[in-house]
């Protein structure tokens, strides 16, 4: 990488970084080469404005917390106005806020960032990442010398599909309290067809009165007065359809009052059917994985959600966005046999713990040995040493593709978004021409535009 020239009055530009943990590591590590970085871990009001005296030329705030970012990004503007701001906010409606309130500041989301290559890596292993140019999707795949960018073919569900996938979740329904509501259903059909028949073969009825008699067994009312006048035969079966009724309304109301009672994570029917083939299974409901399942929806995939805490707040946020979720943990074969993993297109593991990534990777691959998996990683050196003694699928490390974006924007280069390619990260300028983090540094540093190099792929 090379080292940014000094500014006009000759100095090296200072950028003040503002927060802790894995992304603010990659953050400084990408621009101590080029600038002199000032840390502040976890700073009070007054640590900042001692910082902001310096002549700071950017600052970077990073936190899960969004009112933490929030309050850290609300002091660096008031003790300096119009400073290049770049702050990490998940809530999109709270960045659409801040962005209001300071126009200087650039609003980006580590989940927005990392999940075009996530959504990439389950749809073909030559896929780096996918975005949205000019009202279409684009993939961004491995080139001989050079990522390439091509339209993406993309192919959503038809209504047959959706069709099929509603009677699938019928016949098969997911959750327990669906599947007691069905079957007092199909209790109740089946004694109105059985009772419809009989009634109708032994009493010589018409199929209306047939009904009728059947239907008034299914409510205990009572059968038709001519079984009173039957053979003993009929009057036993009329008995034993009222009892059985009786326990079919048993269940069937069990079934309704759990399904009223209890969160519905899966539909019965509808959009939060539960998928059965071609599906991506996404382990980890945090900010990443609800953008990794949204993004995914967006490219017409099926996808279900799997969250071992069920107190999880994007649980709800699922819900409002229609995408299934189930409640356990992403590594349990009996989990996995239930979300139909064999017949799944990929499973992504992007929980924050690179070990329950890797169980529930190793888990899925000891039912289907083919499958594709994804895997959100960090540091990167757990994984490597799991790869030695088992086949893992592709790998992302989210922190260095997150983190280099935003030494790119505190730097003030034209880069949109990143993806990783081996161990280089690629960044996507404005004009959507792709080039290496480092060749784009070095041409921002000579002060020539993203558009005059001639080794960077076009969008």
């Amino acid at each position: 990488m090379a080292e940014q020239p000094p500014g006009e009055d000759g100095r090296r530009r200072l950028i003040l970084v503002i927060g802790q943990g894995p992304l603010v590591e990659v953050v400084r590590r990408a621009l101590e080469e080029a600038v002199e970085v000032l840390h502040l871990p976890e700073p009070a009001d007054n640590e900042i404005r001692r910082a902001m005296s310096s002549e700071v030329d950017a600052v970077i705030v990073i936190s899960r917390d969004d009112r933490v970012s929030l309050r850290h990004a609300l002091v660096v503007e008031h003790l300096r106005p119009g400073v290049r701001l770049i702050v990490t906010i998940y809530n999109r409606d709270l960045g659409a806020e801040l962005r209001r309130a300071v126009p200087n500041v650039r609003v980006m989301s580590m989940a927005d960032i990392v999940a075009p290559s996530l959504a990439a890596a389950c749809l073909a292993d030559d896929l780096l990442s996918v975005r949205r140019s000019g009202g279409r999707m684009v993939g961004i795949r491995r080139g001989a010398d050079a990522p390439v960018a091509s339209p993406l073919a993309l192919h959503p569900r038809n209504r047959g599909e959706r069709i099929l996938t509603n009677l699938s979740s019928l016949v098969h329904p997911f959750e327990l309290s669906a599947r007691t509501l069905l079957a007092g259903l199909l209790g109740f059909v089946m004694i109105l067809v059985s009772d419809s028949i009989v009634i109708a073969l032994a009493l010589h009825e018409s199929v209306v009165d047939a009904v009728y008699a059947a239907t008034k067994t299914i409510v205990t009312v009572g059968p038709s007065p001519r079984v009173d006048a039957g053979p003993a035969w009929l009057k036993l079966y009329s008995a034993a359809m009222m009892l059985a009724a009786l326990a079919f309304t048993a269940v069937f109301i069990a079934g309704l009052i759990d399904r009223l009672l209890d969160r519905r994570l899966v539909a019965i029917v509808g959009s939060r059917t539960m998928p059965r083939q071609d599906h991506v299974v996404v382990v980890g409901l945090g900010q990443v994985g609800l953008r990794l399942c949204m993004m995914l929806r967006t490219l017409g995939v099926p996808v279900v959600a799997v969250e071992l805490d069920p107190d999880a707040d994007n649980i709800r946020r699922a819900r409002q966005y229609d995408i299934p979720v189930v409640i356990g943990r992403g590594s349990s074969r009996a989990v996995l046999q239930r979300l139909s993993i064999a017949r799944a297109r990929a499973l992504a593991a992007v929980t924050s713990d690179e070990i329950e990534n890797i169980a529930a990777a190793v888990g899925a691959l000891a039912i289907r040995e083919n499958l594709r998996t994804v895997l959100r990683a960090g540091s990167g050196d757990v994984l490597d040493e799991t790869r030695a003694l088992f086949r893992i699928g592709a790998v992302r490390d989210v922190y260095r593709i997150g983190g280099t974006l935003l030494a790119a924007a505190a730097l003030g280069l034209p880069a949109e978004e990143a993806f990783i390619v081996e161990e280089t990260v690629w960044v996507i300028a404005q004009d959507g021409r792709l080039e290496p983090f480092e060749a784009h540094l070095e041409t921002a540093g000579a002060g020539a535009s993203a558009t005059d190099t001639g080794a960077s792929a076009d969008l």
